[in-house]
Order: C-alpha cells, then sequence, then structure tokens
C-alpha cells in the first residue's frame, strides 16, 4: 500500500489519466482508507474545473484570486517561440 505522501505526488496524474493501471489501483486502494487524501482529491478536482473554466468564486480571498489571476492571465500568453 502507498502512504499519503506517495498518493499525492500521483494525484495530478491520476486526475489526468496518465497512471499506468497497477499505480492507479493503488492508488485508488490508499483512498478506500484515507480521508484525508480523498479530500486533497475533491479539492484537486475542483480546482481543475475552476482553473479550466477560468471562473474564481466570489468567497476565495482577494490576495488569492489575485495571484490565481495573475497565473490564468500567464497561461493565456504565448510561449516564447509558438505565435
Amino acid at each position: 500500500m502507498i502512504d499519503c505522501r506517495e498518493a499525492v505526488r500521483r494525484m495530478w496524474h491520476y486526475l489526468e489519466h496518465e497512471l499506468e493501471t497497477r499505480r492507479a489501483e493503488e492508488f485508488e486502494a490508499h483512498l478506500e482508507t484515507c480521508q484525508r487524501c480523498c479530500g486533497e482529491l475533491e479539492f484537486s478536482r475542483h480546482l481543475r474545473t475552476m482553473v479550466a473554466e477560468k471562473e474564481i468564486p466570489p468567497e476565495v480571498p482577494t490576495e488569492l484570486r489575485t495571484r490565481v489571476e495573475a497565473l490564468l492571465g500567464a497561461s493565456d500568453r504565448p510561449t516564447e517561440g509558438t505565435e
């Protein structure tokens, strides 16, 4: 069984469906017994959706909103040599 540290390392790959079957099964087995990592997974899913839709809920603190908007704005700019 994997520990929380390894589960967190695999989380984004899991959400992107990039884990090989055995590693995904190990991750899912960990989630069956770890409430903390289940919460992390839900947060990550919500964050992915929010970023994909570029919608920041109004209850997000101003400082965090500013940082997220800056990151989202940076992702809209073409990277060097890709125009």
